[in-house]
């Protein structure tokens, strides 16, 4: 019986040890920058395509593309998420 018990508490126990460790380095991670107009307009031509964009700029695309043109300008975009100050006491 102790043998059974231990066969199956060892996996879980590391399983929920793991994904606690993960969850904190996750935690503790600081928001990413988006990245700039120059980083995404991969061709360099001054404006964003369809093929140049991903995730949520992507999936808006048309909503953003006020003139209809098919492509992006930098003043077009929308201003970049702000993320909330880090709470430092957390980290300690």
């Amino acid at each position: 019986m102790k043998a059974v018990l231990s066969t199956l508490c060892l996996p879980l126990i590391t399983t929920v040890t793991l994904a606690l460790f993960s969850a904190q380095s996750l935690a503790e991670q600081p928001p990413r920058e988006p990245p700039s107009f120059e980083q995404l307009d991969i061709n360099g031509d001054g404006v964003l395509t369809k093929d140049e964009v991903r995730g949520p700029l992507e999936n808006d695309f048309d909503r953003f593309d006020k003139d209809s043109s098919g492509s992006l300008t930098e003043d077009e975009l929308p201003e970049p998420p702000n993320h909330p100050p880090r709470d430092e006491s957390r980290e300690k």
